[in-house]
């Protein structure tokens, strides 16, 4: 059996959260950007992984439109990047982290996949696919959700 737990366990759980109250819902948290990077190299996977090689990145800097503006923006074209988040959530036995893009991420023509992770971390990075059009992030916004599942 699996269960989604309520935005307010999660919010227990999570480390990071600019605003709790904001970033609750009723089963998930809102997850913001942390770091924006764009792919250098690919890299490159084989079956048993002693090959494995990760992709080579060159992390964004955002610019501030005002000087005396305290969060920058991250002007993207279109192209694959990779988004970190500021939010953890430590692993725990029978606990999966599910991240899904937010609604306002597809609304401005941008997505990225489901990703389905045993904790989320400074190490967890998801792609975000920008469309021809190009795309402005501002520090800390929310970008994807967070849903937490026990399994078992």
């Amino acid at each position: 059996m699996t269960t989604v737990l309520a935005g307010e366990e999660i919010v227990l759980c999570a480390q990071g959260l600019i605003s709790a109250k904001k970033q609750q819902g009723p089963a998930w948290i809102d997850l913001t950007v942390k770091g924006v990077s764009s792919l250098v190299a690919g890299g490159s996977l084989d079956f048993g992984g002693s090959e494995y090689q990760a992709g080579t990145e060159e992390a964004l800097s955002p610019e501030k439109k005002d000087t005396e503006e305290p969060y920058g923006w991250w002007n993207l074209d279109a192209g694959t990047y990779l988004l970190q988040f500021n939010e953890t959530i430590p692993s725990a036995e029978g606990r999966v982290v599910l991240i899904v893009p937010h609604e306002r991420l597809l609304a401005a023509g941008c997505s990225h996949g489901t990703v389905v992770v045993a904790r989320l971390d400074g190490s967890v990075t998801v792609p975000l696919h920008v469309g021809p059009e190009g795309l402005s992030i501002k520090e800390n916004a929310r970008v994807s959700k967070a849903l937490l599942a026990r399994v078992g």
